[in-house]
């Protein structure tokens, strides 16, 4: 039994709730759903619905696969099949098949994040006229360091790599959007940057929060140094640090030193380094869900963004004190 009419109808009248605006590219679509067609049939060169799914790490990056067939660099995806029951069946198991990857934790509520009419060449080799694919797009998070296992016939190649890029602009804008990132489009001076603030103590422990689980904000669910991007008010980075340490666990007072800044994903992060010898029982948390000092001994076995880890090793080893060259 092959996916539903009522569920591909469903699934694309629930998604026009959220964006009415794109009823007209879509209301051929819907005719021809009311009509009864099964538009999952890819021999109905009228036009038929693939899916694809945006898989995002740890580290908030997007797996892109290098598709043999059109030579491009897109994320998973393809053709329903006979043995779907779902649209989200399906692009599980296009995902499992093309990369081995089958942890997957859906985003956006499991509903798509865009539905994409687009236009295919002919392939005579295949007999197939051109046509359009309606591709409906999901996001996914996998945890770890996922073992890539690409279907080699299919897939030449595979690699992490920034949201930023995505190839179709709209899925890009709204990716960056469901990982709490600025968008390229947005004027630079609503988020024109971030700031890392690494306060340690006298053991050399680093001060750290579980961020929230939750969709809509950057690395959830991962451990992290305090800080946040700037405001409106804020004179400079020094200026957004001192805030956000105020703001997030009530810190005032600490003396930060600018330590180096970073490009994440074309995204500015100005990093941070302050001393602070306290209780975190002390502090009263307003942002995650725990807080607590931290070795770089538990780094590895703790959820942490692969950036974040990296930039607050880069922090402990510029702060430590080097031995004198023996003569």
């Amino acid at each position: 039994m092959a996916i539903s009419v009522s569920h591909v109808r469903d699934t694309v009248v629930a998604y026009l709730q959220r964006r009415p605006a794109e009823l007209e590219v879509l209301q051929p679509v819907l005719d021809r759903l009311a009509g009864g067609v099964d538009v999952t049939d890819r021999s109905d060169f009228a036009g038929h619905v693939t899916t694809s799914g945006v898989v995002v790490n740890d580290a908030d990056e997007v797996l892109l696969i290098h598709h043999r067939a059109s030579g491009r660099r897109i994320q998973p995806g393809g053709h329903c099949e006979l043995s779907d029951r779902t649209l989200v069946a399906a692009v599980r198991r296009e995902i499992a098949e093309e990369t081995g990857i089958t942890a997957l934790e859906p985003l956006c509520g499991g509903e798509p994040v865009q539905i994409d009419v687009h236009s295919i060449e002919a392939r005579p080799d295949r007999g197939e006229p051109a046509h359009h694919h309606i591709d409906v797009r999901y996001v996914f998070r996998t945890r770890g360091a996922p073992t890539l296992t690409l279907q080699l016939e299919e897939v030449a190649g595979a690699e992490w790599c920034g949201p930023s890029q995505l190839g179709d602009p709209v899925l890009r804008a709204r990716v960056l959007d469901v990982l709490g990132r600025p968008r390229e489009d947005r004027p630079a001076e609503e988020d024109p940057y971030g700031t890392l603030v690494v306060i340690t103590n006298r053991a050399g422990e680093v001060l750290m929060h579980l961020r929230d689980d939750k969709e809509g904000i950057w690395a959830p669910g991962t451990w992290a140094p305090l800080g946040g991007g700037a405001e409106p008010a804020d004179a400079d980075p020094h200026a957004t640090g001192v805030r956000e340490l105020q703001e997030e666990v009530g810190l005032t007072g600490i003396e930060l030193t600018p330590m180096f800044r970073v490009d994440s994903d074309g995204y500015p992060v100005y990093v941070l380094h302050g001393r602070w010898d306290g209780d975190p029982d002390t502090l009263v948390l307003s942002e995650g869900t725990d807080l607590a000092f931290l070795a770089s001994t538990d780094f590895d076995r703790l959820p942490m963004n692969a950036s974040v880890k990296q930039d607050t090793r880069r922090v402990l080893d510029l702060i430590t004190p080097k031995p004198a060259p023996h003569r």
